[in-house]
């Protein structure tokens, strides 16, 4: 997944990597419009959402090199759970197939991940992501200088794992009882 925009539009930070990716790349923590009203915990109907192509610059990963995330495979879709007094979105549950494949922009190496998943995206009041918790599945994360544990781009995965994103632009991760994480940069250099 993957976030930045308005109060009212999806947002996508670069985040979850995205997020970028939300079940996928992580790259992005997106919040939806679909605000069924204030307060609203019942749920809104799925809707689709789309992954796009993105390029992760070295700065940002700190993979040494520049790396684009371009979607194989996505039948993602989300709900929002719960909502701000204002209407927007409190909590989403994401969920779907997402293949995604990283490639080294200055040597073409890439290798492909699955990222399907069932997730829960939470937002702060100002609708800026405040963390992404898997149900089951994998997701992409970038985590950028100053981040915890540490900095690069990765697949965490595993029931419980979670990034949290700062309010100061780093992200911290931590793994549920049986979570992986790995660095793509590793894989891709």
């Amino acid at each position: 997944m993957t976030t930045t925009a308005t109060r009212s539009t999806t947002r996508r930070t670069l985040a979850a990597l995205g997020v970028a990716t939300l079940l996928g790349a992580g790259v992005a923590a997106p919040a939806a419009s679909a605000h069924p009203g204030p307060g609203h915990h019942h749920g809104s109907p799925w809707t689709p959402y789309r992954t796009e192509e993105v390029v992760v610059p070295a700065a940002r990963s700190t993979c040494g090199f520049d790396t684009r995330i371009t979607p194989l495979r996505d039948e993602e879709e989300y709900r929002t759970t719960s909502t701000w007094p204002d209407g927007t979105p409190r909590t989403q549950l994401f969920r779907g197939a997402l293949i995604e494949r990283y490639t080294n922009l200055s040597t073409g190496a890439s290798v492909v991940r699955d990222l399907s998943a069932t997730a829960v995206f939470a937002y702060r009041p100002d609708g800026s992501p405040e963390s992404l918790t898997s149900l089951h599945g994998a997701f992409g994360t970038t985590m950028p200088p100053g981040s915890r544990p540490d900095t690069g781009l990765y697949v965490l995965g595993g029931r419980g794992t979670r990034v949290v994103f700062e309010t100061d632009g780093t992200r911290t991760f931590t793994l549920g009882r049986h979570g992986t994480a790995e660095d793509v940069c590793e894989a891709i250099d």
